[in-house]
């Protein structure tokens, strides 16, 4: 039988405990404070059982990091529901005995007052675990690591044994247990085991009474204050917690984001990156191995581990290892030592890392190549949380080579920026202002629809709604994207020109059409084959013709979209027309159709609708055409079936749409 490492909770196990969520916000305020409200940031934090010991284990400069410690505070698993009432009880429960036993240390001075709130604290720590991983008696393992001689782990670890058995316990033991008596026992003032437990520190049971009351009163206090009172109101509040937390999950993203913008290269982005393993999901032994010349995978000095390791080299054919397995699957793959079919190979690497249990997570690298994350200790589901994926996704795009400026021609430089041109660092912000509020609409989209049923129309609509909210999202982050810079092309992907035309159309009818009395009529050829392109450059262009075309019928009037497939030059086209009933163009603007004005219409028109519906057409190898009469316009769309070298496609007939 191989000798396995104590099962002792480890601190990715921590990371599962439940936080109280009005610590949570109130902290979150503070730290957005800044550096003024560093006290009060710390004081709050010292109220929740969790966050006050998560923090206490991490490295001193963690607190200098306020992007990671913002991601920390927003992924906290957060009692709500009705869950939280009972969760409340502990949280009390904790408060009480950790006030208590720092004023029964201040009035006797047997033990230091900080250690007392802590082990106070913590007392049940097991308690706030939000899955099943160990029975209570090991929630002390948690503090070995804060006390050389062990006594606040052996505080936690004997809080509720009889006073009798510690009488001559170290002096911090003996605290916590009187402590949890009077907090916990009605009637634990008069009795026989407190007053003696009492006069051992020359105290009686009337100054006992004193500090009992005052600490209850200091934790209702604090209740009140975070939201934790005895009433908890019964609403239907299980949808605005959903909606709290997705919303947090992207706000953790983005502290992530900004947490690995922080590296100038690529081995400060591994720093950053172990700097999350450890706080976020409480990983503190980790290893990179990489496919090296020969194919094996070897050990990378990006994320220092033992030395022995450097002696592993593991075939990518191996079905035994965890680690090719997960290069060849592409998925995350477990390993606990002990398995009766584990690889030895997986074994001396748990040894040499000092675990019991790792996570393979493949990870993309530099230069195209994928490795294979070692995390030490790992939660069993972490590969299934989504700040999981975050930080690992913001960790690959750290990775990722910083464009290369295209060299220009003098004649192709773009002439000097003028006075009334927008600050790129003013565009910048602006986008990333924008971002939340996309955000926000994203998730009451998903809160929506979970609140709405099943019913499949009113899905259909959200999921446009949804869709949309993304697709702005996308060119609003393209905003940032330098016009000088080369940027890797989106991939095509086979897109029904029908389908787009339709889902346009139930999404602008009450919004756009009706209140305008346009009258839409839409005729599709069902043998239009799917086209390689980019949807979103196709529904952008549908969207700004239609929106003119509206606003060019003032009193109302007809609008039709037409598809069908055509033959000019021997290259088979697919057309799209957009056809109105308005009362024309006047010669001078259609003169200069598609170049970029300033719009005549006023309000929130900027002019330039038309000059980047025909850039979007062109960047889909198409042509974008009008023409006028007083009897209204008509702009047409043509398409080839071939972009970018793409193979033909076949007909398939459709149903109609």
């Amino acid at each position: 039988m191989r000798e396995l490492p104590n099962n002792l909770l480890k601190k990715s196990e921590l990371t599962a405990c439940l936080c109280a969520p009005g610590v949570v916000a109130e902290a979150l305020e503070f730290l957005m404070r800044g550096e003024a409200a560093q006290a009060e940031f710390a004081a709050c934090v010292r109220c929740d059982p969790v966050l006050a010991l998560r923090l206490r284990l991490l490295p001193a400069d963690f607190s200098q990091q306020q992007d990671l410690l913002r991601a920390l505070l927003l992924a906290a698993p957060v009692a709500a529901g009705a869950a939280q009432a009972s969760y409340a009880a502990r949280w009390r429960q904790s408060i009480g005995v950790a006030h208590l036993a720092q004023a029964l240390v201040t009035r006797s001075g047997v033990a230091d007052a900080e250690a007392a709130w802590i082990a106070g604290l913590a007392h049940n720590l097991a308690d706030y675990l939000d899955t099943d991983i160990a029975p209570l008696a090991h929630a002390a393992d948690w503090l070995v690591e804060l006390d050389t001689d062990g006594w606040l782990a052996d505080a936690v670890r004997y809080h509720a044994e009889p006073l009798a058995r510690g009488r001559a316990a170290h002096p911090l033991v003996r605290i916590i247990q009187l402590a949890y008596q009077l907090i916990t026992r009605a009637d634990a003032v008069d009795s026989v085991d407190v007053r003696a437990a009492l006069a051992a520190l020359q105290m009686g049971a009337g100054e006992a009474a004193q500090l009992l009351a005052e600490s209850q009163a200091q934790a209702r206090q604090l209740a009140l204050r975070f939201g934790l009172v005895d009433a908890v109101v019964q609403t239907n509040g299980a949808g605005f917690d959903r909606l709290a937390r997705l919303y947090a999950g992207q706000a953790a993203q983005s502290a992530l984001h900004s947490h690995f913008r922080r590296a100038k290269e690529t081995g400060q982005v591994f720093a950053l990156l172990q700097d999350a393993l450890r706080g976020l999901f409480g990983i503190e032994r980790a290893a990179l191995f990489a496919p090296a010349v020969d194919g094996s995978l070897r050990m990378t000095q990006l994320i220092p581990a033992a030395a022995g390791l450097n002696a592993l080299a593991i075939p990518p054919d191996d079905g035994h290892s965890a680690l090719p397995r997960a290069l060849a699957r592409s998925a995350p793959q477990q390993f606990a030592r002990g398995e009766a079919d584990a690889a030895l190979v997986d074994e001396q690497i748990a040894r040499l890392l000092g675990v019991s249990s790792f996570l393979c997570q493949p990870l993309q690298l530099n230069e195209g190549l994928t490795g294979v994350l070692v995390a030490g200790d790992a939660l069993s589901d972490l590969s299934m949380s989504p700040l999981w994926r975050f930080t690992l996704a913001e960790c690959a795009e750290a990775l990722m080579p910083v464009p290369v400026p295209v060299a220009v021609t003098p004649a192709a430089v773009a002439p000097a920026v003028s006075a009334d041109d927008i600050p790129r660092d003013r565009v910048r912000r602006a986008v990333h202002e924008v971002a939340n509020p996309l955000t926000i609409m994203r998730n009451y989209v998903n809160l929506l629809s979970d609140r709405l049923g099943t019913d499949s129309a009113v899905q259909r609509d959200l999921g446009i709604i949804g869709d949309e909210i993304e697709r702005v999202a996308r060119i609003v982050r393209g905003i940032t994207v330098s016009e000088e810079t080369a940027s890797p092309a989106a991939a095509l992907e086979l897109v029904s020109v029908n389908s787009v035309v339709s889902e346009l159309v139930r999404m602008a009818l009450g919004t756009l059409f009706t209140p305008n009395k346009i009258n839409v009529q839409i005729d599709l050829n069902p043998d239009v084959p799917p086209l390689p392109l980019h949807k979103d450059l196709l529904k952008q262009v549908l969207f700004n013709l239609a929106k003119n075309a509206v606003e060019a019928m003032h009193a109302g009037g007809h609008l039709k979209f037409t598809t069908r497939q055509v033959m000019a030059d021997g290259q088979r086209l697919i057309e799209i027309e957009v056809a109105d009933t308005g009362p024309g163009l006047p010669p001078a603007v259609a003169a200069h159709l598609f170049e970029p004005v300033v719009s005549e219409k006023g309000g929130d028109h900027a002019g330039l609708g038309l000059t980047i519906s025909r850039g979007l057409v062109e960047r889909m190898n198409g042509h974008l055409n009008c023409t006028s009469t007083p009897q209204g316009t008509h702009f047409l769309i043509r398409l080839p079936t071939l972009q970018n070298g793409q193979a033909p496609i076949t007909t398939t007939r459709y149903g109609s749409m």
